[in-house]
C-alpha cells in the first residue's frame, strides 16, 4: 500500500515534525540535564535527529507527474 500526499500536506507534516522534534528535544534535554543522566541526553539528541531526518525526507519527495 502506498501513501501519497500532495505537497501541501507533506510541508504541513514536515513543519509539525520539526516542532515536535524541537519541543521533544528540549523536554528530554532538560529532563536529562536535571537528572544528570547522559542516556536521556542521548535520547533527546536521537529524537531530534530522527524527526528532522523524516521531515527532510518528506520535503525531498517529488510529486508524480502523469
Amino acid at each position: 500500500m502506498k501513501l501519497r500526499f500532495n505537497k501541501v500536506v507533506r510541508v504541513s507534516i514536515a513543519d509539525e515534525l520539526k516542532k515536535a522534534s524541537t519541543y521533544g528535544g528540549i523536554g528530554l534535554g532538560l529532563l536529562g540535564y536535571s537528572m544528570k543522566a547522559p542516556s536521556v541526553l542521548l535520547a533527546a539528541f536521537l529524537w531530534w535527529i530522527t524527526c528532522q531526518t523524516i521531515a527532510n525526507l518528506l520535503l525531498a519527495m517529488e510529486d508524480d507527474e502523469g
